[in-house]
């Protein structure tokens, strides 16, 4: 028979193991088991089976690349002067195709979750655009280079469409001025000398289509004078651009906006529309 001291003793021991122990186990069963993707299992015909959460989430981040599609606006075909209609885009949904994989039972097939995606401008917004809201018109003096250029330029600008709050960029819009996209050399103004360069003769466009802006009262962001006055509009109404200078102006409305230009009779002629 132990003493008390020894049995003391032994108490002692045993809440000691216990105070170790208890936590280990409890902490044990508290961690889920690692949830993987039943035997068998498919994503439209590519095996998924025994795949973790964390190996489904990284193969499908990868299968959403050849998956993916973006939406296409509608767009005006220059070819034959049709609106093309817009199409949608998809995009594979991971979290819910994921958690479709984990759930599914053994030697399902299951298939790719897709997230439709709409494209910004539709057939619709052309047919509702109706309303001119500005307009002008400059007539080109001569021909030759120069009046190539300025055709060139007009051509970029036609039935571009502009989104509310949106930033509209002459240069960007019209593209380099080099002669593999057709543009020729013809005078153009370089502080106070006029002298020959590729593209010579657009400004003449970017100062129609500004003061087509002023009349439609949309928000001029960035804009240049000439360094000496020009002949198809009164001083100080004009914008020229070059490869540092741009004509930028911004949608300020809450409407969709269309750039309608074109050159009848040797003339500029650019108008802006809105739905």
């Amino acid at each position: 028979m132990s003493s008390p001291q020894q049995r003391r003793r032994r108490l002692i021991l045993l809440c000691c193991l216990c105070a170790l122990l208890i936590p280990a186990a409890c902490s044990a069963f508290s961690l889920p088991l690692q949830q993987r993707v039943r035997r068998g299992v498919n994503l439209d015909g590519i095996p998924m089976e025994r795949l973790t959460a964390r190996e489904v989430e990284s193969r499908l981040l990868e299968i959403a690349a050849a998956l993916e599609q973006p939406p296409r606006s509608a767009f005006i075909d220059p070819q034959r002067g049709e609106i093309a209609a817009e199409s949608s885009g998809r995009q594979l949904d991971i979290p819910l195709t994921a958690d479709r994989l984990l759930e599914a039972p053994a030697n399902r097939r299951v298939l790719p979750v897709l997230i439709t995606l709409d494209p910004e401008i539709t057939k619709a917004h052309f047919d509702s655009i109706r309303e001119e809201i500005g307009s002008f018109r400059t007539w080109i003096g001569g021909g030759g280079n120069r009046a190539a250029n300025i055709i060139l330029a007009t051509i970029s600008l036609n039935n571009y469409l502009l989104l509310p709050g949106e930033i509209f960029s002459f240069n960007r819009t019209t593209g380099p001025r080099t002669a593999e996209r057709g543009y020729l050399p013809a005078p153009v103004i370089v502080g106070h000398s006029v002298v020959p360069g590729l593209g010579g003769g657009i400004c003449q466009v970017s100062t129609t289509l500004y003061n087509s802006v002023l009349q439609a009262k949309l928000e001029v962001v960035e804009r240049y004078l000439h360094s000496q006055p020009i002949g198809y509009v009164p001083p100080g109404m004009d914008a020229t651009v070059a490869d540092s200078l741009d004509f930028r102006f911004r949608n300020n409305s809450d409407h969709l906006i269309m750039i309608r230009a074109a050159n009848p009779g040797g003339s500029v002629d650019v108008q802006i529309w809105q739905d």
